[in-house]
Order: structure tokens, then C-alpha cells, then sequence
């Protein structure tokens, strides 16, 4: 054919932008021998598409009905070559040609997103218009992610969320002493690789055994369709799940537990056909008949993590006791649980995770592929001679926290050696 094609993004080599950030970049053209263009063109295009079917009637009525919903979020074309003067095509040489090209991106774009009933996707295509000749097209797809600050968040996600129950289970007219179950989590804003911190309460009064916690951390997807009809469609998935431990009967447990949040798309609600939302669903596991106690906290995964949140290392005095007692109060019945763990100890010192941590101390994001993300095809009709593609898949901002450099410990020195007071007392004669 003669024609290569590649399409580069200069300010960003991983393909990922923030929406209401320039994108620049350059086209780039080998030609093994001259060539003649009506016109080349570069199209960049970002759309939302939604779509699945439903049978609907039955026996010679029954028919197949699709329900679809497609939006617009960008659409730029820049001419790259353009006709003579005289309406005649415009003959390139043979060898490499490079045009550059810049587009600022508008700050409303929703997230990038790949799923099972549509995708918000957004592409930039090489049109070649051949005369007497059919278009070649060349595509490449690159990712845009609505910047979630949870510094600027909603004030309510820096605040502890609790969620509690109380169960009795009954066979019968005998009835069992209730089960109380407690889950804290600190605040409710994570960014992906940020582990989320739970603190799990177990007060069982009751003969049963809890046979353990199970914890899920689930996206939920809801798929909007305007055609023929306004309607959703909701799908789950499991991100994380852990199993953590139980209690006997008319016993007590206390526990802390971390579930990482894995590289996802950052929440994604309000008027768009493709929303993403987040949320810790536990179940508590109880043996015999009954229902088991369910529980869940609604999460924000943000692009941007709360730099309040992130743990200092400070050293505190050993001497200083800690009486921090953990219970809670169901109905009127206080109960305590065992202490927390004491603080270790370190030449002298006790370590302790203060909520605060510098921003410049925040490590840099790296973009990830979403965890269980799948390669997808991005031609569609327009390409109907298209002369390559690149694969793609959505990149989104994942931190790992373990590469904080953390703030130095401020020095302390040791205490004096304890030295006895010195007698006022005569000497002996």
C-alpha cells in the first residue's frame, strides 16, 4: 500500500489525560513513493454508546427489542492537507511527513470506560480521501478521566462511617440474646493501591456461632438508554473480597482488617449513560437458620487522595499509656471489648501514625489498566479501509503507598540518667 501512519501524544507517553487538560501531539506519515490526497484529516471524537436487546410478546408476536442511548462528547477535526487552490488533490512525496496538532480538552468529559453493555470512549482518526479510491483511516484510542480531588469533596467523606446491627434469631417461640455487629471505617474517600481500613465488632450474646465476616469491595455499573424508552440496566462486580474471622457463642471479637483498592475507574455518577459507584458490602455468617446481618458503606474512589489522611510517622515519649478502650452501646447495653494492640516500641520511643502528611511527600500516580480490563476493538463503520490500529485499553491513576518516603523522625534525645539527690546532711564524725 505504501503508507504508514502512527498517531503520538507528546505530554503524555501512557495515553491518559485529565479532562480540561490541552492535548497535544503529532501525526506522522511514511510514504514509500509520491502520493495524491484530497484531503487528510484528524478526528478526534469522544462518545458515550449504550446498548442491549430484550425479547419481548410471545409465539408469532414475539419480537426482539433494542434499547440503545448514544451521546456526544467531543468531536474536533483539524485538516492536515487540503486541496489545491484549483479544487485539484494535493500530491505528497515520497519519504516522512509530520503534522502537530493541539486540542484543548473540555473540562466537562466524563471517565473513559470499557464495559459488557456500552463504553464511554474516546479515539483520534486519520481520514486519507484518495481520489477514485476508497478512504484509508488509521485509529488509535486514548483514555480521559475526570479528575476526582478528594480534597474538595464533599466535607461528609473525611468523617468516620459506621454502620451497625442488632439480631435475635428465633426457631419457633424460642428466641436466642441478640448479636451485635459493629463496622468503622475512618473515612469513606480512596484512591486505587490505598488501603482501606476496617474495624470490625463483635458482641455475641447469643448460643450461636459466627462462622466469620465475609467483606466485599463491589463497583456497581448502571447502563442508561434513552431509545425507545428511558431505561437502566445495573451490573456488579467483586473487586476485593476477604474472609475474616468469627466469634463463639456468648463471646466477644475485635478485629482490624485492610482491603486495597485495586486500579478502577474513579467514581462516576450524575447525568451520564455510564455511571460507576462504589460501596463495602459485609455479610456476617451465622450458623443455624436465620438470616445473616448485612451490612454496607457507600466509598468514593477518587484521582486525587485526602492528603489529611495519610499517615505521618511522629515518635511519642514511651511513658505515655495508652487507654483507649474500644465498646459500643446497643439498646442500652454497653459492652467492652479488648484494648487495641499496645504501640511499638523503638529505642525508646513509641511509633505512632499521626492524620497528617505534607503533600510533597505523596507519591506520584502511575497509570494502570483496570483490574480485569480486556484489550477491545475501536474501529467501527468509519473504518471501512482502515490500515491499522493500535490495541487500547482505559489507564487509569493508581497510587502505591508504599514508596512514601516518609517524613524524618524528629530527633529525641534520651532522657538523663537518674542520679540521686544530693545529702544535705553533715558527714559522720
Amino acid at each position: 500500500m505504501g503508507v504508514d501512519c502512527d498517531i503520538r501524544f507528546t505530554n503524555s507517553t501512557h495515553g491518559t489525560f485529565l479532562s480540561g487538560q490541552p492535548l497535544t501531539g503529532s501525526v506522522q506519515l511514511k510514504l514509500t513513493e509520491a502520493k495524491k490526497y484530497n484531503e487528510i484529516t484528524l478526528r478526534i471524537i469522544g462518545l458515550s454508546h449504550v446498548q442491549w436487546s430484550e425479547k419481548r410478546g410471545q409465539g408469532r408476536n414475539r419480537h426482539t427489542v433494542t434499547f440503545y442511548g448514544k451521546r456526544d462528547h467531543l468531536a474536533s477535526v483539524k485538516v492536515l492537507v487540503a486541496k489545491q487552490q484549483d479544487g485539484s488533490p494535493t500530491e505528497l512525496p515520497a519519504g516522512e511527513h509530520i503534522y502537530e496538532f493541539a486540542l484543548d480538552l473540555p473540562s466537562h468529559l466524563p471517565t473513559s470506560f470499557e464495559g459488557s453493555l456500552g463504553h464511554c470512549r474516546y479515539t483520534a482518526q486519520v481520514v486519507m480521501d484518495r481520489p477514485w479510491k476508497f478512504n484509508l483511516t488509521y485509529k488509535v484510542g486514548f483514555t480521559v478521566v475526570h479528575p476526582v480531588d478528594l480534597n474538595t469533596a464533599s466535607p461528609s467523606i473525611r468523617m468516620p462511617a459506621c454502620m451497625e446491627d442488632a439480631r435475635v434469631f428465633c426457631c419457633g417461640w424460642w428466641r436466642t440474646k441478640p448479636l451485635f455487629v459493629r463496622v468503622t471505617v475512618p473515612y469513606t474517600g480512596f484512591v486505587p493501591g490505598q488501603a482501606i481500613p476496617l474495624r470490625i465488632e463483635l458482641n455475641n450474646q447469643s448460643d450461636r456461632v459466627v462462622e466469620g465476616v465475609n467483606m466485599k469491595l463491589l463497583q456497581e455499573i448502571t447502563y442508561t438508554v434513552e431509545h425507545p424508552r428511558t431505561k437502566t440496566r445495573k451490573e456488579r462486580h467483586t473487586l476485593v473480597k476477604h474472609i475474616g474471622d468469627g466469634v463463639a457463642g456468648e463471646q466477644q471479637n475485635a478485629y482490624d482488617q485492610r482491603l486495597v483498592v485495586p486500579t478502577v475507574a474513579p467514581s462516576c455518577t450524575g447525568n451520564n449513560l455510564i455511571s460507576v459507584a462504589y460501596r463495602l458490602h459485609l455479610t456476617v455468617r451465622v450458623s443455624g437458620c436465620g438470616s445473616d446481618p448485612v451490612l454496607d458503606i457507600p466509598l468514593i474512589i477518587g484521582t486525587t487522595p485526602l492528603t489529611l489522611q495519610q499517615p505521618a510517622t511522629v515518635a511519642l515519649p514511651a511513658s505515655v499509656p495508652s487507654t483507649s478502650t474500644i465498646g459500643f452501646n446497643f439498646g442500652g447495653t454497653s459492652s467492652q471489648l479488648p484494648t487495641a494492640p499496645a504501640e511499638a516500641q523503638t529505642g525508646g520511643h513509641s511509633l505512632k501514625r499521626e492524620n497528617t502528611l505534607p503533600p510533597e511527600y505523596l507519591p506520584p500516580p502511575t497509570y494502570e489498566e483496570a483490574m480485569n480490563a480486556a484489550t477491545v476493538v475501536i474501529t467501527d463503520e468509519t473504518d471501512t479501509n482502515a490500515i491499522g490500529s493500535k490495541p487500547f485499553v482505559p489507564l487509569y491513576p493508581s497510587y502505591n503507598f508504599a514508596d512514601v518516603q516518609w517524613p524524618p523522625l524528629p530527633r529525641m534525645d534520651p532522657p538523663p540518667m537518674f542520679q540521686p539527690p544530693s545529702s544535705t546532711l553533715p558527714p559522720k564524725q
